[in-house]
């Protein structure tokens, strides 16, 4: 943290000088300010990275510097101080551009947790930064997943061979992008790149996509027309949702792959077959094939290399940068841009996400028109329809008749749980959601009840010693 530089603005001596000691100890660059006239020249002298100002100072109003010191650096985040009688006030200044609030009185633990958000939130913008500025022309693969990275270093080996790629994963999860990338990686990114989604064409018509017809061999065919396999001869054909495709069309795609030629209905004349061949599908095609509904050989064919694409439920680190990338996307101009509180993000990590990346992408372009320009809260996001089992729901299940401290417990323990699952075991994240520290947080997993299985508990207990 010692690159970070931050304005402290604390009017009480004892209390500045004591977080100035503490901050200072944790790596930061801190400079005191106490009072709104020290803060405007502190900000005059020298550019912060953070400021973490009181709202009641003698010599201004809290408010006022607060938008001051904004104006004058538009790229500081902000986390501001109140007491408890003064929580409206927070509210107010978060409205003006503060990042967070803390009440006082609070511990050290609590406000380094604060920051360290802040911070997780200031390194996303700086890499959106560093992804505007790449000059591909294709969309870029946003993530910092493990599981998404190892993909995306098979994608590098098998984009310079001509194998077969078969992506398995749910709709939504980003299969055509990785198509699309693995195309502009390959020896073949300067010819066609040609997606069919097998769902979306009419049966009637299947044949005669894929393969072509010849004038007059089918009504209404007042003229010969290529097959998409022809017009993705040299490049690369990306067949989505395949399962979908009926058994009489797997089995006449499965001939031309082996005689590596293609023939138009009515035709008798063989068209070369020269495809990088690309297909994904969100069923388990082992399955189809056991019960008949998919062909084993083209399934032999299809799936020399298979990319298993988690869902974005398995990959939550990577919401908070997939939904600050799609601020920017859906916003014409910065000043459109919405902003994404803590409390929404730590909400939006607590969604099921069924709908995947494509869910995601559509929220924030509706909060975005719904919204222009404006912070958004929790309260702003449009209800689930599948929501998962609801607080109230969990209260049902405690046992009636038992002490108000063991049901309390009881309750407590399941909601824990319950926030760790949602958020992929980070305890970090986990605990700042629960408003506790992490040691906090470690010592109420330890003292669980007993009713956890033996393997559960060694699971929990190796998560919070293998978290850094």
């Amino acid at each position: 943290m010692n690159s970070f530089k931050l304005l402290l603005v604390e009017d009480d001596p004892l209390l500045g000088e004591a977080l100035f000691e503490a901050l200072r100890g944790k790596g930061f660059k801190v400079r005191l300010a106490k009072s709104g006239a020290e803060a405007l020249a502190a900000a005059s002298d020298e550019s912060f990275d953070l400021l973490l100002q009181d709202v009641r100072l003698p010599d201004v109003d809290g408010l006022d510097l607060l938008a001051d010191l904004l104006q004058m650096q538009p790229t500081v985040h902000a986390l501001v101080m109140t007491g408890q009688a003064t929580v409206e006030m927070a509210v107010r200044a978060m409205k003006l551009g503060a990042f967070d609030f803390i009440t006082k009185p609070f511990s050290v633990d609590v406000l380094l947790l604060k920051l360290e958000r802040l911070l997780e939130y200031r390194g996303l913008e700086k890499q959106l930064e560093a992804l505007s500025e790449d000059t591909a022309t294709t969309r870029t693969i946003i993530t910092r997943s493990p599981a998404m990275r190892t993909i995306l270093d098979t994608m590098t080996i098998v984009a310079a061979s001509e194998v077969a790629l078969l992506l398995q994963g749910e709709t939504g999860t980003g299969r055509r992008l990785l198509a699309e990338t693995i195309h502009s990686m390959s020896s073949r990114k300067d010819k066609p790149f040609i997606r069919v989604n097998c769902l979306a064409l009419p049966t009637q018509l299947i044949e005669a996509e894929l393969f072509g017809v010849e004038k007059g061999a089918l009504p209404g065919a007042d003229r010969a027309r290529a097959g998409l396999l022809e017009k993705a001869s040299g490049g690369t054909l990306f067949l989505e949702e395949i399962a979908e495709l009926p058994l009489n069309i797997q089995a006449g795609l499965v001939k031309r792959l082996e005689e590596q030629s293609t023939t138009r209905i009515g035709g008798s004349s063989h068209h070369p077959l020269d495809i990088r061949l690309i297909c994904a599908t969100r069923h388990d095609l082992k399955l189809l094939a056991a019960e008949g509904r998919f062909r084993r050989d083209l399934l032999y064919r299809i799936n020399i290399v298979t990319l298993p694409i988690p869902p974005l439920r398995e990959r939550r680190e990577d919401i908070p940068l997939l939904a600050s990338h799609f601020v920017e996307r859906f916003a014409p101009t910065r000043e459109q841009q919405i902003r994404l509180t803590p409390g929404l993000l730590d909400a939006l990590l607590l969604r099921p996400w069924s709908g995947n990346l494509q869910e995601l992408s559509n929220l924030i372009e509706q909060l975005t028109v719904l919204y222009p320009g404006q912070r958004i809260r929790e309260h702003q996001l449009p209800p689930l329809e599948d929501a998962p089992l609801h607080i109230g729901s969990q209260f049902e299940k405690i046992q009636v008749g038992i002490p108000l401290r063991d049901a309390v417990a009881d309750f407590e323990r399941r909601y824990i749980l319950r926030v760790l699952e949602s958020l992929g075991g980070q305890k970090g994240r986990a605990a700042e959601v629960l408003g506790i520290s992490r040691k906090v947080l470690w010592e109420k997993l330890k003292r669980q009840e007993p009713e956890q299985s033996e393997d559960t508990a060694k699971s929990a207990c190796y998560d919070i010693v293998t978290d850094s």
